[in-house]
């Protein structure tokens, strides 16, 4: 053999050895792959002693190709297990896609969903179920969650659910980008699938709305454009065919059974909630499945909590300097009461819950874009405040007057009045990606402003930077999150919190995805904020053309319906916050005074993370890693 023909044939073993995953999120099977896979089916048929799984293979030929295979590298994995249900302990945040035909090359058959996870952190875990027969509609339930010496994991802070499968965007696992068709995409975190209607056989979403009288309306969700528009309502976003947050369309507050069809994967994800005061230990627990009094399987369950408390995110280069997060949102009273129907107390009800659901997940700050500095405030600011968000910076505010002498007294009333609630630093939203031309027109609004004590927020390319970069206090910059070179020349200025938007925009469905680009490839590259487009409530269909809609949380009459998206946007955030642990204390270490081993361990830890690459590293095995770095660091410190 040649060294040319050596080199391509280990090239092409090397690459047959690399998960499919890693290269594509739904697995492509050829035509041999299937015929190799339907001439086992004989030969396992003849030794199988499972019922149920005898059954599944007799009606192999009624299989499309794709589950055909899947039945059978089932078989393979499952040996003589006797049970109608087998389950995979899975990757909570991962590229692949989990379809009912798609198996779980990453996962561990009958394996342990293992939770690990810092005090007052979320941190989920995830599963997937085949069913071998039909089994129609199962519960699922949690055990008692217990360390050996029994302390316990309160069952409130577990939180089960399923992931609902329905039609997006064709781009929408890997971008914000419209297509013209819809594809199946998991997407959904519920606790009662049927919430949402899914036919497959034409293409279509429908919500479920209960009427007054006790009957089920369908709405269809997914009419094609002309026909969503029907209504020719006005406003900006403000108006929706589905008026998802009118009473009659919300989730059930508890995990309902789910319906497990023979062949079928389906994936449910746990979260666990340590708030700050939970004791450090393993946790074992199970879910348990059971069809009427019958159990049908235990997947069990572990959740490790350490024993540290993880601080709030800070940034790469100062580990003093605060990391803010935000994003953009429709969460105005505009936009409520043309869902809601004007329901003022609902409102009220909608702010609470979403508020709270920002700060679960990490975001702590709410931009109010382009209303005056008292409009809604008194209602909005107690409830933030009762949530958890900051209480020391904010992007709210407005310019008002057109002469020097009213633009100050202006900028110094907003200022009293943000400084009275406590808040350190307010920042304009003012204008939005301006020419240079627009910049070098309000130079005097600015510092009329300033000069009083509020600061100024914008977003735009780079002419912002060259016609005023000295002028802003926040900048969104249309780049790329691990594009260091578009923060280099703002944080040489030295004054401005940096963030990025538009690449990508809210919009892709994919977690492992949104970990990234929220987490440690922007804090590598230089960012200090951030703060994308958009996290609103809507809309439900998913057909577009230029844009797929942006959407990290779906509204509804009770609240707000997470994403998987909106999951990877936490532990992206959750990424930073153990860096920021990690830095903190490495920092300490390597100036321990005569102490040289403790001086290596920090710069060690320093050095494990300046060689990351935050485009390509494995995010799971990173935070691991991080884990162990502090745990080693705690101990050398005596903390």
């Amino acid at each position: 053999m040649s060294a040319f023909n050596w080199k391509t044939t280990a090239m092409l073993a090397l690459l047959a050895m690399v998960p499919w995953n890693g290269m594509a999120q739904i697995e492509k099977l050829s035509g041999d792959q299937i015929a190799s896979a339907s001439k086992e089916i004989p030969a396992i048929l003849s030794g199988a002693k499972n019922p149920a799984l005898k059954s599944l293979l007799e009606k192999a030929g009624s299989m499309s190709g794709k589950e055909r295979v899947n039945a059978v590298r089932v078989a393979r994995a499952i040996g003589d297990f006797p049970g109608r249900v087998v389950h995979y302990a899975v990757p909570a945040m991962s590229d692949v896609q989990r379809l009912g035909d798609e198996y779980p090359v990453d996962g561990k058959v009958f394996g342990t969903v293992r939770i690990i996870m810092a005090r007052d952190e979320y941190e989920p875990g995830s599963f997937v179920v085949y069913p071998l027969a039909d089994e129609g509609k199962v519960e699922f339930k949690l055990t008692p969650f217990k360390t050996a010496d029994g302390k316990v994991f309160p069952a409130d802070r577990l939180d089960l659910k399923v992931i609902k499968v329905w039609y997006q965007n064709g781009n929408g696992w890997y971008s914000y980008f419209g297509d013209t068709e819809l594809k199946l995409t998991p997407e959904l975190l519920l606790n009662d699938e049927e919430l949402i209607k899914v036919d497959t056989k034409n293409v279509q979403n429908y919500a479920r709305i209960f009427q007054k009288d006790g009957s089920v309306f369908w709405f269809w969700v997914t009419a094609p454009l002309e026909i969503d528009k029907r209504y020719g309502y006005p406003g900006y976003r403000n108006f929706q065919p589905f008026q998802c947050m009118r009473e009659g369309f919300a989730d059930a507050k508890t995990l309902q059974p789910v319906t497990l069809g023979a062949g079928q994967f389906k994936q449910f994800f746990l979260t666990a909630h340590a708030v700050k005061d939970q004791a450090p230990g393993l946790y074992k627990g199970a879910v348990e499945m059971f069809k009427g009094t019958q159990k049908l399987g235990s997947i069990p369950v572990t959740v490790k909590v350490l024993p540290f408390v993880l601080p709030k995110p800070c940034t790469y280069a100062d580990t003093d300097n605060p990391f803010l997060v935000c994003s953009y949102s429709y969460d105005s009273p505009d936009i409520i009461f043309a869902q809601n129907g004007g329901d003022r107390e609902h409102l009220r009800k909608m702010l609470e819950a979403t508020f709270a659901n920002y700060v679960s997940h990490n975001q702590d700050m709410y931009l109010r874009v382009g209303q005056p500095f008292t409009v809604n405030f008194e209602l909005y600011e107690p409830i933030m405040r009762k949530a958890g968000m900051r209480t020391d910076y904010i992007i709210a505010g407005s310019v008002i007057g057109e002469s020097r002498i009213d633009m100050e007294h202006y900028a110094k009333l907003q200022k009293d009045h943000f400084t009275k609630l406590g808040y350190k630093e307010a920042f304009i939203s003012y204008g939005d990606e301006p020419p240079a031309s627009w910049v070098e027109k309000n130079r005097p609004r600015f510092e009329a402003y300033q000069s009083q004590g509020m600061r100024f927020f914008i977003a735009g390319g780079d002419q912002v930077f060259y016609s005023g970069g000295y002028l802003y206090d926040w900048f969104n910059t249309a780049n790329k999150p691990e594009e260091a070179s578009a923060t280099r020349k703002w944080n040489e200025v030295g004054h401005a919190w940096v963030a990025w938007y538009a690449c990508q925009h809210v919009g892709p469905e994919n977690p492992a995805f949104t970990r990234r680009q929220y987490g440690m490839a922007p804090y590598l590259a230089g960012y200090n904020a951030f703060c994308n487009y958009a996290h609103h409530y809507g809309e439900y269909n998913d057909r577009r053309l230029t844009y797929k809609p942006m959407v990290f949380a779906y509204g509804t009459y009770e609240g707000v319906i997470d994403t998987l998206g909106w999951e990877g946007f936490r532990e992206g955030i959750d990424d930073i916050r153990y860096a920021t642990m990690l830095k903190r204390l490495a920092k300490e270490a390597s100036a321990a005074k005569n102490d040289i081993k403790v001086q290596y361990a920090g710069r060690i830890a320093l050095q494990f993370l300046a060689e990351l690459d935050s485009a390509a590293c494995d995010l799971n095995e990173m935070r691991l890693e991080m884990i162990g770095h502090i745990l080693k660091l705690r101990a050398a410190l005596k903390k």
